[in-house]
């Protein structure tokens, strides 16, 4: 069975620490040994049909790819529409 991810939001590490999500965050963050810094953002996915989330920092060099191979990992694909959002996100970041 394979499960979708939606995004349900983006927002910057203070915000999602000040949420329901801050375990989601710091789980994340201790799987890429990253720092925490308030300015950073973090998309966060459900797992449809689940209690599940996962969390990614984005930035301008997030390879939406290399996301797509971690949720395939996970037997997961982002739905379309928010594969999109995603990806304009991520182009406006870079501008």
């Amino acid at each position: 069975m394979e499960f979708v991810a939606t995004l349900i939001s983006i927002l910057t590490v203070k915000d999602a620490l000040n949420s329901e999500m801050e375990n989601f965050i710091r789980v994340r963050a201790a799987i890429e040994k990253r720092e925490l810094k308030d300015d950073d953002k973090v998309a966060i996915f459900n797992i449809n049909s689940t209690t599940s989330y996962q969390v990614f920092f984005i930035d301008e060099n997030t390879d939406i790819e290399k996301l797509k191979e971690e949720f395939k990992k996970m037997n997961v694909r982002i739905n379309y529409d928010s594969e999109e959002v995603l990806k304009r996100y991520i182009e406006r970041l870079r501008k």
